[in-house]
């Protein structure tokens, strides 16, 4: 994903490395907001746990219905 702006709240997609915790079943988390020091990278909530990932990583989900 590129630069772009994300609104609060916004539910996305994880799509990048494997981490603790992460299931890939539920890709699945709500941006919480950008850096402060950049552009790449971005705050999430993935299952209540807030973490810092890579803008590449992530991609704006879409409902059900556009799948």
């Amino acid at each position: 994903m590129n630069n772009e702006n994300l609104a609060v709240g916004t539910r996305l997609r994880y799509t990048g490395k494997l981490f603790e915790g992460f299931d890939p079943q539920v890709p699945q988390a709500v941006f919480l907001g950008y850096d402060s020091n950049s552009w790449t990278g971005i705050w999430i909530n993935y299952r209540g746990v807030v973490r810092f990932v890579s803008l590449s990583d992530i991609e704006v989900d879409k409902p059900l219905t556009e799948q």
